[in-house]
């Protein structure tokens, strides 16, 4: 169960405000902001002395909170990005492709996820199999159908962002496992708010940027890489962060011929990172965990299920995944695109933030939502239903 008094707590300043856009950018808890703020006191107030040393105990700290929230082996399978797009990025460019060599990949994709695949197409001559959903669903079948001999790399996302499909991550993973192909998923749209466990759904790398279900901010984000794979993947950047064979100023490289990277995923961290947003991201994870991952899960399944129910007759298009196994927290409602004002007037007198793009509505559910809100929702779209 939910610790509600934490939840009031920590998001207490939001009122009456319904907050549903977590699927874009979340509004970080108290602590979270809180923390940010003080980093950047306590780098005004030393003068910036002994920054890095510290702030890499800030990053040292956030690993295993990582690691225990995605069920890592080791703390040292996380390294940190910038967001997504750049962990995915590297995987795409790290790997030593041979002829004819070839990625699975929906088409439903972000271009985030998509779009470092097709430029590895464009670059290394990498084949793209993308598999058609079947109608908003992802079609897993189809992807794992797609898998010859040749593949390299299976690509989804964990939570579909235009439909809020959940990927049934654990067959996927076991078929990767199975016919020895790196499983990758993007989890942005998922991570805090619904449970992955990296080693039950045998995923080997994974990417996903703070500023949604990790309630933290812009600027940094995280990559899983499994040791069964970390020292096959060539860093895209390098630079004395990534690599044992560094040596300290005032002296100067020496050895001209080769890196010794670290044997581990810090060796995707060239340089000096976003500090203070990996406090961030630190900070709510904590909530995160203190709050239970199974206990977010379930209620955000709840108020899912009931929204679901509760809009079910609108002649409006609402997508819904077949099984239900498969929804993610993730509503979306296409409304005629020329009514867009009087629909923003009509969430507006409502409360409700969420995300509007091309004719769609979509509202992200997380913990600090409640079913109140959604009877708000639900009376909100009702009247759009009749515009």
């Amino acid at each position: 169960m939910l610790n509600l008094d934490l939840i009031n707590k920590e998001y207490g300043f939001l009122g009456d405000r319904i907050f549903l856009n977590v699927s874009q950018v979340v509004v970080p808890p108290v602590r979270v902001q809180d923390a940010y703020r003080s980093f950047m006191d306590n780098y005004v107030a030393n003068l910036g002395a002994d920054i890095v040393p510290k702030a890499w105990d800030i990053v040292n700290n956030a690993r295993p909170k990582l690691q225990k929230l995605i069920n890592a082996k080791e703390s040292h399978e996380i390294a940190f990005v910038k967001n997504t797009a750049e962990g995915i990025s590297i995987l795409a460019n790290g790997i030593k492709y041979n002829e004819g060599d070839n990625v699975v990949i929906s088409d439903q994709e972000h271009q985030s996820v998509l779009f470092p695949w097709i430029a590895a197409h464009e670059r290394y001559g990498l084949e793209l199999k993308v598999v058609r959903s079947k109608g908003k669903d992802v079609d897993i079948d189809g992807l794992i159908n797609a898998i010859d001999e040749h593949t390299r790399v299976l690509v989804v996302s964990a939570v579909q962002f235009s439909t809020g499909f959940f990927a049934d991550l654990e067959k996927l993973g076991a078929a990767c496992k199975e016919k020895g192909v790196i499983f990758c998923v993007d989890a942005i749209q998922a991570l805090g708010r619904l449970k992955i466990d990296v080693q039950k759904c045998n995923i080997d790398w994974l990417a996903a940027g703070g500023n949604k279900g990790l309630l933290a901010t812009l600027g940094a984000g995280f990559v899983y890489c499994s040791d069964r794979i970390v020292t096959d993947i060539i860093p895209c950047y390098a630079g004395y962060q990534s690599t044992v064979s560094h040596v300290s100023p005032p002296s100067i490289t020496t050895e001209f011929d080769k890196l010794e990277w670290y044997p581990h995923a810090r060796r995707f961290e060239s340089g000096n990172l976003s500090y203070n947003c990996i406090e961030a991201i630190s900070n709510g994870v904590d909530l995160v965990l203190e709050l239970g991952i199974e206990n977010i899960e379930e209620h955000i399944r709840k108020l899912e299920k009931h929204l679901r129910g509760l809009i079910s007759d609108l002649k409006l298009q609402v997508v819904q995944a077949e099984k239900e196994e498969n929804w993610g927290g993730v509503v979306c409602v296409y409304y005629p695109a020329e009514k867009e004002e009087e629909v923003v007037r009509i969430l507006g007198e409502h409360k409700i933030t969420g995300t509007m793009r091309g004719g769609y509505i979509r509202f992200g559910l997380n913990f600090y939502n409640t079913i109140e809100q959604m009877e708000i929702v639900s009376h909100a779209l009702h009247i759009i239903d009749k515009l």
